[in-house]
């Protein structure tokens, strides 16, 4: 038995081992009064998705995900720190303390050359490799992916964010792939790679399925059996589901993301100021909003047979406190009776943090609302 048969056969074990785990036992709730939760949560996965057109392991890898956070607004602003957070060792440790999965959206783009070989800056990939890495060694799976390119979907740049020739903007996104595979071709198996956040624009529809083959052939190169997360079109909305054309590969995960009821969850975000703040959640009409997405999902997934993972949902911090609890709340048990792992939008930023730089402790509501 080789090396790399070891690994895997270790792999397919530790995946199964986290599942019979989470299925066994409930997320522990927090001592009253306590600052934060005594350990990682497990989510409860019972109920088991649709995995026919995938692997044993990556349906188990599927499963084991379980509860998770987005270290969102640091590696994928234009220059980390452009968004008012940084990435500290210390949320490192918070986040693989208290959940399963850690989702690390990375604006590569941004830090790659502006031709067509895209090649990466040395310096940035290795500010990179040591978050992967420490969040590896603590035992946690790693979503890693290429986020806010803001280019390859027509929208205006970012502050402090480059333009290239038009001509190059798949090509380069199929060229970062291929260093990134080759990159980290030899980490755990516990890191999954995500081809690209939201497609959105002039990806909408037949142009992404157009490109989820090159971009993962490139993975696939260097890395055949790592599970790769691919969402539909239109900010993996659910609604593009069935528009989605996904390569013969058994090793895929299908991201989507829901935000809904949006009026709620995005008011007081400054690029939609048409949005009514004061908001309230969540009547029977928003609940209705927010569980038509997982029907559809779950119908989706029953179809086709691939499990599905809910990558983003947040409600923004200009909506009341207790409104935005309840619709977390609400949210995370959509997603978990029908066995779906979750990354919740976000660590510590302005948007929805569950976490506050400022006070260096648990914004409580929201965490209560995620993990006990």
């Amino acid at each position: 038995m080789n090396n790399k048969t070891i690994a895997l056969a270790v792999a397919v074990l530790a995946a199964c081992l986290s599942l019979l785990l989470s299925t066994a036992s409930p997320g522990l709730a927090s001592p009253a009064g306590a600052s934060a939760p005594a350990a990682r949560s497990a989510a409860p996965t019972r109920p088991q998705q649709n995995c026919r057109a995938v692997t044993e392991r990556t349906c188990a890898v599927a499963h084991a995900l379980g509860r998770g956070i987005n270290l969102g607004n640091m590696l994928e602003a234009p220059r980390e720190g452009d968004w008012g957070i940084r990435l500290e060792p210390g949320f490192i440790d918070i986040a693989a303390r208290h959940f399963q999965t850690v989702r690390l959206p990375v604006r590569w783009t941004n830090h790659a050359a502006p031709t067509a070989d895209a090649t990466i800056d040395e310096a940035f990939a290795r500010r990179v490799d040591g978050v992967v890495d420490a969040l590896l060694a603590k035992g946690v799976y790693v979503i890693l992916n290429v986020h806010h390119y803001s280019q390859i979907h027509g929208d205006q740049p970012h502050q402090h964010e480059f333009t290239v020739d038009p001509a190059l903007l798949e090509t380069r996104l199929v060229n970062i792939w291929r260093q990134l595979g080759q990159r980290y071709q030899n980490r755990s198996p516990r890191l999954l790679f995500e081809l690209l956040n939201e497609p959105h624009g002039r990806l909408d529809g037949e142009p992404w399925n157009q490109l989820i083959p090159q971009a993962l052939a490139a993975v696939r190169a260097t890395n055949p059996e790592r599970p790769v997360l691919v969402g539909p079109s239109y900010w993996n909305n659910v609604r593009d589901l069935p528009k989605l054309r996904l390569p013969r590969d058994r090793n895929l995960i299908v991201a989507i993301h829901t935000y809904e009821p949006f009026n709620f969850t995005h008011q007081g975000v400054s690029w939609r100021p048409d949005l009514r703040t004061g908001q309230t959640c969540c009547d029977s009409r928003q609940r209705r909003e927010m569980a038509d997405p997982f029907e559809k999902a779950e119908r989706w997934n029953r179809e086709q047979g691939y499990p599905l993972h809910l990558g983003e949902f947040g409600a923004h911090s200009a909506g009341e406190m207790g409104s935005r609890a309840e619709y977390t709340r609400l949210v995370r048990d959509e997603a978990e009776r029908r066995g779906i792992g979750w990354t919740y939008w976000e660590f510590g930023s302005e948007f929805a943090g569950v976490w506050s730089p400022e006070t260096r402790g648990w914004v409580e509501p929201i965490r209560r609302a995620l993990l006990d």
